[in-house]
């Protein structure tokens, strides 16, 4: 198979350049021991103050920094770990907006998020939505109900293709799993 960008096959692409329209976002997100400016700012060295603030706007992050003693100087630990997780991933995903990439790919970005920050950064994609192409690998099926376009993978075969809607309606792996995870949320709902 080929990858295309645009028509474009990747290979066709400079690397550098190619690295410069793709943002990415990964299950455990890469932070360093510095400030969230400085952060920012690896991602997106240019950037300004405005800019930062936007990403973080568009990343549902600005209020949770807004409430930090230093703001955007505040320091977040080795990999993060003075913020929550939902925080922690809220600012990689400024990170990756910040650079103002064509693509962004969300992978995993959600799954060991608590519900009130997988809904923020459904916020986010939902707000992102339009402006850029989201590509978003999710177990957790509620991360994509807004797709315009999902993918179904088995063994590394596409099995099944369409929208959310489609998919439920063909009762095949997709409806399966959403329902297997609708039942697993229903437990854990009772067992409280």
């Amino acid at each position: 198979g080929k990858i295309l960008i645009d028509g474009i096959d990747i290979d066709e692409y400079n690397l550098n350049s190619l690295r410069n329209i793709i943002g990415y976002v990964p299950q455990e997100p890469q932070l360093f021991n510095m400030s969230i400016r400085e952060n920012l700012l690896w991602s997106g060295p240019s950037s300004s103050e405005k800019d930062m603030w936007n990403a973080c706007r568009l990343a549902n992050a600005e209020t949770f920094i807004k409430d930090l003693p230093d703001k955007l100087d505040s320091m977040i630990g080795d990999r993060g770990v003075r913020l929550s997780g939902g925080q922690r991933q809220r600012l990689a995903l400024a990170m990756a907006i910040i650079r103002k990439p064509k693509i962004l790919i969300m992978d995993e970005a959600t799954s060991s998020l608590d519900t009130e920050s997988e809904q923020l950064i459904q916020d986010s994609i939902d707000q992102l939505a339009g402006d850029i192409t989201i590509v978003v690998i999710a177990h957790r099926l509620s991360t994509i109900r807004n797709a315009d376009f999902v993918y179904v993978l088995n063994k590394g075969k596409i099995v099944e293709e369409g929208t959310y809607a489609q998919l439920i309606e063909m009762k095949g792996h997709f409806s399966d799993m959403v329902e297997l995870q609708m039942l697993g949320d229903n437990k854990i709902v009772n067992s409280n």
